[in-house]
């Protein structure tokens, strides 16, 4: 009986795939070039995604050069138009009106963080937005410079230099355990690793759980809504480190609104969370607006997942190129020398600014590696791109990668690690050119 059940709910399942599938490409003909769709993989198989030979960007990259500036791509059932050309990309992003953020990004975040940022759109992102990205702004997030500089110091001391010349070569995990960290003090201003719960599933254990699992969901970006959500209610361990997260988040933002209650509301906010509340209290008396407790923790969370995710890969790029170009290396360590920059020393945001290598550093690492190589869209009415017919609902991905790496768009070689190229002949690339952080009133909110 249970051999049996089994097979019936395999059939069924089959059975919705297999119309799912037909369903998203009864609306379109082979117009675009392309590599011809395979059934529920679409192009994920065949150009080798699923078997790990290449990357999506890499594969993106491989059929832009077999195939030219625009083509069409089916991720699994999915169809999309995707755009390797500056003016295509300024097309798509200057109108706010024609094109958003695609419902295959919503859907998926909307299973993981139903009230955050990007799981909303229209009026309600407007309101979320209203409280959200000026937390984030340059000069919200540079008081806690010393924070992140201290978090560092800590972790160097304590994690990597009493390793009796012991050499780390998972620098991706060395990298996330930094910025755990650094998250922790700057979101909440607890030490993480202080952190335990009543039954020995502390909070750092939580985190990295649900910083994992949540990023292997993502990862799945397009898969029905029903589906996510079973998947996700199966997973016990999921659910579990939810629960934690859920458990301090809400309890650090109810202590918080008691504390901004009781003190001088001129108290300056001490950390991310601190922040929120008090931006949340005062657009609540100026406009009426206000958040949940339940929408500060999803859009906390999202917070946390997407800036640890993304940075912690960032700085593990840092640290790959220093070691593959040791003359790279040599030039930002001159330039510190130059600051005499010392471990004694203070560093600020004057300094900051002032390193100019350093700078185009950074920037030549965002562009040879980009963390979101490719960015979806959506139209949500039909339009004409230089000639290339958009129906609504059409998904449009925009190959920041194959931008980075167009010799049409940079004057130095754009195949090459060459950070200088931001002294001078690129300093300004064309516009779109260079999008380490997306575009458009959905650009990454964190930039």
């Amino acid at each position: 009986m249970c051999f049996a059940t089994t097979i019936v709910l395999l059939s069924i399942f089959i059975l919705i795939v297999y119309v799912y599938s037909r369903l998203n490409r009864s609306n379109h003909t082979e117009k675009l070039p392309g590599i011809k769709p395979q059934w529920v993989f679409g192009n994920l198989y065949n150009t080798g995604i699923v078997s790990g030979r290449v990357t999506l960007p890499e594969a993106i990259t491989e059929l832009k050069e077999k195939y030219g500036d625009v083509f069409s791509f089916w991720f699994g059932p999915y169809y999309s138009i995707v755009l390797s050309r500056i003016d295509h990309v300024q097309h798509v992003l200057a109108d706010r009106h024609t094109y958003d953020i695609a419902e295959t990004t919503t859907r998926t975040f909307g299973i993981l963080f139903p009230r955050g940022l990007l799981a909303l759109r229209g009026d309600e992102w407007k309101r979320h937005a209203r409280f959200i990205l000026p937390m984030l702004k340059r000069a919200k997030v540079l008081p806690y410079l010393d924070t992140m500089i201290a978090c560092t110091d800590r972790f160097i001391d304590e994690k990597l230099a009493r390793r009796n010349g012991e050499i780390h070569t998972d620098l991706v995990e060395q990298s996330q355990r930094l910025l755990l960290d650094i998250i922790g003090f700057i979101a909440f201003d607890y030490d993480l690793d202080s952190l335990s719960s009543h039954d020995g599933y502390d909070l750092p254990h939580a985190f990295n759980d649900f910083v994992h699992l949540g990023n292997q969901f993502i990862l799945k970006n397009g898969i029905p809504f029903w589906l996510g959500k079973l998947i996700l209610r199966m997973s016990s361990k999921y659910q579990r480190a939810l629960r934690t997260m859920k458990h301090y988040v809400l309890n650090v933002i109810s202590e918080e609104q008691a504390r901004q209650q009781e003190e001088n509301s001129t108290t300056k906010p001490k950390n991310l969370v601190s922040s929120l509340v008090a931006a949340i209290k005062k657009e609540s008396s100026e406009r009426g607006t206000s958040l949940t407790p339940n929408e500060v923790f999803d859009e906390v969370s999202l917070l946390i997942l997407a800036g640890f995710e993304t940075t912690s890969t960032a700085l593990s790029w840092f640290i790959f190129y220093m070691s593959k170009y040791p003359e790279v290396q040599e030039k930002m360590k001159a330039e510190l020398k130059e600051h005499n920059l010392t471990p004694d020393m203070t560093l600020t945001k004057e300094m900051l600014d002032s390193m100019v290598y350093l700078d185009c550093l950074v920037k030549e690492i965002l562009r040879f590696s980009p963390i979101a190589p490719v960015v979806p869209r959506q139209a949500t009415c039909d339009d004409i791109i230089d000639g290339i017919e958009v129906k609504k609902g059409d998904k449009i991905v925009l190959a920041i990668q194959n931008l980075h790496r167009d010799p049409r768009y940079w004057k130095i070689d754009p195949s090459k690690f060459i950070p200088e190229r931001f002294l001078h002949e690129d300093k300004h690339p064309p516009h779109c050119a260079y999008m380490p952080f997306g575009g458009g009133h959905r650009a990454c909110a964190g930039q």
